[in-house]
């Protein structure tokens, strides 16, 4: 008790005498006083009142590396506007003339294995992609700099060409956000060797299931998206329909054309690989009308075709509300109806397996991928998608319940729930890249 007190021997044994006199032996020992019992009651008070306000203020004395998650906590997702997507819509990048010189944008690509993180998206007390990112930054600056992703993937998921965004004040670079005359390429070369240092040093100072690579500034776009040709007159539409093109800055959610997704997958009688045991699902590939008891099923070329068909079913437009997950709880949060209308441009089945195993030893049996070219993803769209794909094959659901599912939904009585059919595992899915109009 003395030594965590940091008093000396003898105040130790004082102690000791104050509060069990008839078991202390030291030469120390007498009688306490009154003023000896006053001082150990206000020791004993001004150590609970101490404890106390260091529970109820414990953020704002944690170090700065651990503080981050409680000022992202209490500020930035206080902020967030309610998603649904995978893609959340900020329309935050509307240039006003007199603002291009505040603020300088940079835009990067990101590589990470999802597996020890629980998603992209910033949560409280929980190790997230996005947060990683922000803490480096953090570092970096010394203050809270936002990152934008393209895609918010869920926990377990991984990425291999996510696009994000940030934006650093003027005076945090050594170049002007503004160069009169200067072209695209101009502009990137003489930012080169500035993104080339920040990317380094970001890359040193996140983990290593996270790398970010292609650090660049940002392009400045002429768009006329969302305008409306009006005459201020009267409020009437003009006749020539002639819009006047806005100065925006590149944007990782609202400048994407589209997005590919693949989920990896076994049908063979096991994962073989434990190398791939959070890259790739093991799928029970006994499909209903095969004999439950016997040799394990052999996948036939017909089996595969059936499969090819029913995925090609996504293509196209079609409404997923189906798919989507949490659409009802979040459209309470919104206070508005989410537009569930998604159009897939292309779904491929590609063949992984290898006749003879590189090792000799490990089968690679049944390994398959499925590629999806999509606009926008629902939350657990893709897995959705990919789950309720397999239940057909399989036989479990009759494929006409799925066209049906697929429908647009003009009475609004489909949900969620009119799919019986469990989300795939999240280590199948990776999203592989987002495209833009650009070379990015």
């Amino acid at each position: 008790m003395a030594r965590l007190l940091g008093m000396a021997p003898c105040h130790g044994a004082f102690f000791c005498s104050m509060t069990f006199p008839h078991q202390c032996n030291s030469k120390y020992h007498h009688r306490p006083t009154m003023a000896s019992q006053y001082l150990l009651i206000c020791v004993v008070f001004a150590s609970t009142i101490y404890l106390t306000i260091a529970f109820l203020d414990g953020p704002s004395r944690l170090s700065p590396h651990r503080r981050i998650t409680s000022d992202v906590h209490n500020t930035h997702l206080r902020s967030l506007s309610v998603s649904t997507d995978e893609d959340s819509h900020q329309l935050d990048d509307v240039i006003h003339p007199n603002d291009l010189g505040n603020k300088v944008r940079f835009r990067s690509r990101v590589a990470y294995c999802g597996t020890p993180f629980c998603g992209w998206q910033l949560q409280p007390h929980r190790t997230t992609i996005q947060g990683e990112i922000e803490k480096a930054l953090y570092r970096r600056y010394n203050r809270r700099i936002a990152v934008v992703g393209a895609g918010r993937t869920d926990a377990g998921v991984h990425a291999r060409g996510q696009a994000i965004h940030f934006d650093l004040f003027q005076e945090e670079v050594p170049f002007p956000s503004v160069m009169p005359n200067a072209t695209e390429s101009k502009r990137n070369s003489i930012s080169a060797d500035f993104c080339n240092e920040l990317q380094y040093s970001m890359n040193r100072m996140l983990r290593l299931e996270i790398r970010l690579f292609q650090l660049q500034l940002a392009p400045y776009l002429m768009t006329t998206k969302g305008q409306t040709p009006q005459d201020e007159s009267n409020g009437e539409e003009q006749q020539d329909h002639s819009v006047l093109p806005r100065l925006r800055l590149w944007h990782a959610i609202q400048s994407s054309t589209s997005k590919w997704y693949s989920y990896r997958f076994t049908l063979g009688p096991t994962l073989f690989d434990p190398m791939e045991r959070f890259t790739r699902t093991h799928f029970v590939h006994r499909p209903s009308f095969a004999p439950s008891s016997g040799p394990p099923y052999e996948i036939t070329t017909e089996d595969i075709a059936r499969l090819k068909s029913i995925l090609g079913l996504y293509v196209g437009t079609h409404d997923f509300k189906a798919f989507g997950g949490q659409l009802e709880q979040n459209e309470k949060r919104a206070g508005r109806k989410i537009n569930t209308i998604r159009t897939i441009h292309k779904v491929e089945l590609v063949n992984e397996s290898r006749e003879e195993s590189h090792l000799g030893f490990i089968g690679e049996e049944g390994n398959y991928r499925i590629d999806f070219l999509i606009e926008g993803a629902l939350y657990k769209m893709i897995r959705n998608m990919v789950g309720t794909a397999i239940q057909v094959w399989l036989g479990n659901m009759e494929q006409t319940q799925l066209i049906e599912l697929l429908q647009i939904d003009q009475s609004g009585v489909k949900s969620r729930k009119s799919n019986p059919c469990k989300p795939a595992p999240p280590e199948g899915l990776t999203l592989e890249c987002v495209y833009y109009d650009d070379l990015f």
